[in-house]
């Protein structure tokens, strides 16, 4: 995160992180091609928190779907588009 600048390109499935990296105008991708945004972050934030406080009340829930082929597509469709910004494509 502190090594982190203005354009770079990050990809992690952690909301925090994102959330701490998208005020630097960093680029923040998930393994899966979901492209984190400063518009939709307190959303992702706020689901995060509440999914804490149903574990720590003993609800679990079946876990994150299993990586696909389609999750795979999503990510390179995305991030192509992220390097096609800075090829001027």
């Amino acid at each position: 995160m502190n090594h982190a600048g203005k354009g770079d390109i990050v990809v992690t499935q952690d909301i925090g992180l994102a959330s701490t990296l998208l005020p630097k105008d960093v680029y923040v991708i998930s393994p899966r091609g979901v492209v984190f945004e400063e518009s939709s972050i307190q959303t992702a934030l706020d689901l995060r928190f509440l999914n804490a406080k149903a574990r720590r009340r003993g609800e679990y829930g079946k876990g994150p779907k299993p990586y696909q082929s389609e999750d795979r597509a999503r990510f390179v469709m995305e991030l192509t588009k992220i390097l096609s910004k800075f090829a001027g494509i």
